[in-house]
């Protein structure tokens, strides 16, 4: 029989590995299912990470999606930090 048990304390090289991991795994699973579509795999994948960080329009465009999403963490924030919750947002 198995018993989960908490860690005591995190693995300091896993956390700051688990956001590179995690985006390694995205593209990977991007790759076999842009594959799967019949799609060039490599452009999409330059389409979706790179592009917009490395192009004029795509940073433009990615501050008009990111502005209402850093809007909202920050009027949350306000709510948590006073122990209410707003599941609204």
């Amino acid at each position: 029989m198995f018993r989960l048990e908490p860690r005591r304390s995190p693995s300091r090289t896993m956390l700051y590995l688990t956001p590179f991991i995690a985006v390694a795994l995205t593209m990977a699973a991007s790759l076999v299912l842009f594959g799967l579509l019949g799609k060039n795999p490599i452009e999409a994948i330059r389409t979706v990470f790179f592009d917009p960080l490395t192009t004029r329009s795509g940073l433009s465009e990615l501050t008009v999606k990111a502005s209402p999403l850093v809007m909202i963490a920050i009027g949350l924030s306000f709510g948590f930090r006073a122990g209410i919750w707003n599941i609204g947002a």
